[in-house]
């Protein structure tokens, strides 16, 4: 008998993704960062959702909690959780900081373009916004 089929990483990612985006916006439960954090977790095996979930309700309160972390941006956050890798060079599930404005947003690769939620629901952006990309698994 054949070896057991192993999931693609889209098969992977695809329901998480899903999942994420049909919960109800809301900060440090169901927000950018923790469609980021989940698709990570799943990837990685980190536990960046169990250890952040309901620290912060509000954009204030999550940059407040970056800071007491010793982090000065989602940029630096994800640095020390996962490997940086060229934005160009992202693969499907990759975690993503995108610039939009004046606020970084946490996204995730999905091919061509990169993904973030926001409180109207899901978001794409090209790789020109994203201002640091990492491997996820």
């Amino acid at each position: 008998m054949g070896a057991a089929l192993m999931k693609s990483r889209y098969e992977i990612v695809q329901p998480v993704i899903e999942a994420e985006l049909a919960k109800v916006y809301s900060y440090g439960v169901s927000d950018c960062f923790f469609l980021g954090c989940r698709v990570a977790d799943t990837l990685s095996g980190t536990s960046m959702c169990e250890t952040y979930k309901g620290r912060y309700r509000t954009l204030a309160g999550a940059q407040r909690t970056l800071r007491r972390e010793g982090h000065t941006s989602l940029v630096t956050f994800f640095s020390a959780h996962l490997e940086p890798c060229a934005p160009a060079a992202a693969r499907l599930g990759d975690i993503a900081i995108i610039q939009l404005g004046d606020a970084e947003h946490v996204g995730v690769c999905v091919g061509s373009k990169f993904l973030t939620k926001t409180e109207t629901g899901a978001s794409f952006h090209d790789v020109s916004r994203v201002k640091a990309a990492f491997l996820a698994g």
